[in-house]
């Protein structure tokens, strides 16, 4: 038998042995015994009882006793599996750092891929935001630049107007010289409005023969002088296609952000000066 076992065997039969001796000196002293008897110290026929009960006691002390020490030192004891080799510790430290190095380069390249993403997103949302035959912005940017210039109208109070041109006869052109001859000037308009106006302007095609311009920090009578710049310049341009003259006018409707506007209700009064425009000859700009 091993020897923790052994220690234990012998702890255990001890304590059997002593709760029995106890037991029986209970039984005594309820018989009527002295009050010793039960230790074993009362003068009795059977003097082993003495001898036994101590060495009961004795022996459950002592073998409690050695095996709380044999716990204890196996306690302290350093562990018996041996340490391992400093080759593997640097086996480790190799692969940690190869780990890291790993990482590091996913890192990087994920990094390298969102840029690319970016990118992508940005160029489409240019091309969705950019009218396709002229190459400036299209009603959606346009919606999209007002909302940011009235918020900041709204906010600040500086001056903001607004220009709707619309090109006069221009079915005509479509109509006798083709849609490649009324394309061409659409794009030629579209250059010439981009020219005029200044960086922080906004240039849009609205839809059809129709433009649109933003003119942030521009008072009504600033925006009216340069709409009538616009037109007037225009009206001066010489467009041609395959050789064959096109004349080309505009009709202008200016208006200007005021107190308890929306972007609604300055549209409105653009486009009715608009009309105004059509129905007094055309090639003229109206301030409402």
């Amino acid at each position: 038998m091993e020897t923790p076992k052994m220690i234990r065997f012998l702890e255990r039969s001890c304590q059997v042995f002593a709760l029995t001796c106890v037991w029986r000196g209970a039984s005594a002293m309820a018989g009527g015994g002295g009050g010793t008897e039960w230790l074993g110290l009362a003068q009795t026929p059977e003097p082993w009882v003495v001898s036994a009960t101590a060495l009961a006691a004795i022996g459950t002390i002592a073998v409690s006793h050695l095996g709380f020490r044999g716990w204890r030192n196996r306690q302290r004891a350093p562990s018996d599996e041996p340490a391992p080799p400093v080759g593997e510790f640097r086996t480790d430290a190799a692969g940690r750092e190869r780990l890291i190095a790993d990482l590091q380069r996913q890192v990087l390249e994920l990094n390298e891929e969102k840029e690319r993403l970016n990118r992508i997103l940005k160029e489409k949302n240019a091309t969705l935001l950019r009218d396709p035959l002229t190459g400036v912005g299209n009603r959606l940017a346009y919606q999209e630049r007002l909302q940011q210039e009235f918020q900041r109208w709204h906010r600040f109070g500086t001056p903001l107007s607004f220009v709707i041109l619309d090109l006069d006869h221009f079915k005509h052109v479509n109509d006798d010289h083709g849609h490649a001859a009324g394309d061409a000037v659409l794009r030629s308009i579209a250059q010439h409005l981009l020219g005029r106006v200044r960086a922080t302007d906004f240039v849009a095609r609205f839809g059809g023969e129709e433009f649109v311009v933003l003119l942030p920090g521009a008072d009504l009578e600033a925006a009216g002088h340069l709409a009538e710049e616009i037109r007037s310049s225009i009206a001066r341009t010489r467009f041609e296609h395959e050789s064959v003259r096109l004349p080309i006018t505009v009709s202008c409707g200016v208006a200007g952000f005021a107190p308890g506007d929306s972007p609604r209700t300055v549209f409105q009064r653009a486009d009715a000066a608009l009309y105004q425009a059509k129905r007094a000859g055309r090639n003229r700009c109206v301030v409402s």
